[in-house]
Order: structure tokens, then sequence, then C-alpha cells
């Protein structure tokens, strides 16, 4: 047996074979919050604590996982976001830190108090966004929208898990027939796919070999066909004084613009923490 201190150094070291230290200390402490089930504040109340075979077991299980190239959210089956444990698996994108800026800069523009709002998330994937959004905006009426129903399958089960209340549907944005079962909205928010089979040469293989393509690619040669869409979709099912927020590759932020303008929508771009155009909201 090892106490819960020096599990921490024994499987950084680990780690440390592919993963940056920095990294892998970060990793073992996640790994080890998930195998004894305790709280960060918890924690490091523990460090005397001794771990029993089990817990070495799975923890070794789990370490040689990752080593292989499996993301840690998806070895031991969950995610944080927004303050939120979420269940993911590889029919899901793992949430990103970007994502829960998007999420912030939503609430921002909402005006307080919220007493009536209807909000619609387009490919809603584990349903990170609208779960955020609902426990954020608790009057707020949310729809998670998805075209494959093994991630609505993981929304679902987030939402019972966590006990908040949201619709999922199944529709596809590129199909406009489907969008008859969606809402008049006062927000929509996307993170739709949205890179191009050209960079997919530079991408981590982490994510590649991972992650569900269909949540990551653009089909086709038109990296920019779910914005043209998303644009469609603010005209025909945003209510007059309606937003629409998306996520942005940082590549492509200008000719999404202009996409939006021809629809006759005002732009906003905002940048992330790394100083790229990460996020546009557009009106009416």
């Amino acid at each position: 047996m090892m106490t819960l201190a020096t599990s921490i150094q024994h499987y950084s070291n680990w780690l440390q074979s592919k993963i940056d230290p920095d990294e892998a200390k970060a990793m073992t402490t996640l790994l080890l919050e998930h195998v004894l089930q305790v709280e960060r504040d918890q924690f490091h109340k523990l460090q005397h604590s001794l771990l029993y075979t089990d817990q070495l077991d799975r923890l070794a299980v789990l370490t040689q996982r990752i080593l292989a190239g499996e993301p840690l959210q998806y070895a031991v089956g969950e995610a944080w976001f927004c303050g939120l444990k979420l269940m993911v698996n590889n029919q899901v994108l793992i949430p990103r830190p970007e994502t829960e800026e998007l999420v912030e800069w939503i609430i921002s523009n909402c005006r307080f108090p919220v007493t009536q709002l209807q909000i619609l998330d387009m490919g809603t994937g584990s349903g990170c966004i609208a779960l955020a959004l609902k426990r954020r905006i608790r009057k707020a009426s949310v729809t998670a929208a998805d075209i494959d129903e093994n991630a609505l399958t993981v929304a679902r089960h987030n939402a019972t898990a966590l006990g908040i209340d949201i619709t999922c549907i199944q529709t596809d944005l590129l199909h406009p027939s489907t969008w008859t079962n969606l809402p008049l909205c006062d927000l929509i928010v996307s993170n739709p796919p949205y890179i191009s089979i050209d960079e997919k040469a530079a991408m981590s293989a982490r994510v590649l070999d991972h992650e569900p393509h269909r949540a990551l690619f653009a089909p086709g040669t038109d990296p920019l066909i779910f914005y043209r869409q998303l644009m469609l979709l603010a005209q025909s099912h945003l209510k007059p004084t309606g937003q629409l927020f998306v996520e942005l590759n940082a590549a492509y932020a200008m000719d999404i613009v202009s996409i939006m303008e021809t629809g006759s929508l005002k732009t906003e771009i905002k940048e992330d923490m790394q100083g790229k155009k990460r996020m546009l909201r557009a009106w009416r």
C-alpha cells in the first residue's frame, strides 16, 4: 500500500515518461480524486491516508490508458465544466475552457433579473452549454438539440444526474425541414464542428484518435457550412430582440462575420483568454 502523498509522486513520475511534468502532476491529482471519490477541498487533508490494493490497481489501469493516448476525461468517464461534473464518453467532445468563456459571455449579455428566457443550444453534445446556462439562469427554458442520438443520451444522463431540467431533442442543423420542433428563441448558442480537413495534420493524436470526428470536422469541403445554417436558423427562430452566440475557428472569424452580415445580422467578435478570435455574437 502507499500513502496518498507517495502515490501522487509515483504516478506523476510514471506519467512524465510521455507527458509534461506539470500536466502529469495535475492529471495524477484528478485520477486520485476520481478513484478515492473525494472533493478537492478534502483531498489535501488525506495526504497520509493509505490507499488500498484495489484503489492502486484502478490507478494503474487508468494511468496505462492515459499513457496509451486516451484522454483523461474519457478514461475516468467525467469532465468538469462551469463547476458541473459531467459524464463524457467518446460519443461527445470533451468540454473546453474556451467554451466556458462563451457561457460567461452569454450570461454577461443577459438582462437580469430574468423572468422568462427561451434558449436553444444547437449541437449540444454532452449538454455542457445547455446545462451550465440553465444552472446559472434558473428561470430560462433550455432546449438542447443534436443530430446524434448517442450524444443526446449523454446529455439526458447529465441532466438527470445533476437535477437540471432541460429539453433534449434530435434535430439536424443541415436540414431545415427538421427545425419545426425548435422553439422561437431569445438566445441561440452553438459550438459547431468547425475544423477543416486541412487542419487535421496539425492536430493532436489524443484528439484525433479518441474524440468523435463528426463533432470536430465540418463535412465535405466547406468548413463554414454550419455557420451558414446557423445564420438561417437565426433568421427563422430568433425573436426580434434575440441573439445568436457561436464559438469560432479563429482562422475563419472574419469569414463568419461576412456570413452573418449577408443575413442582415450585426456582429461582435470576442477574443478568448489566449487572444484568439474565438466567439461571435449576432443580432438583428
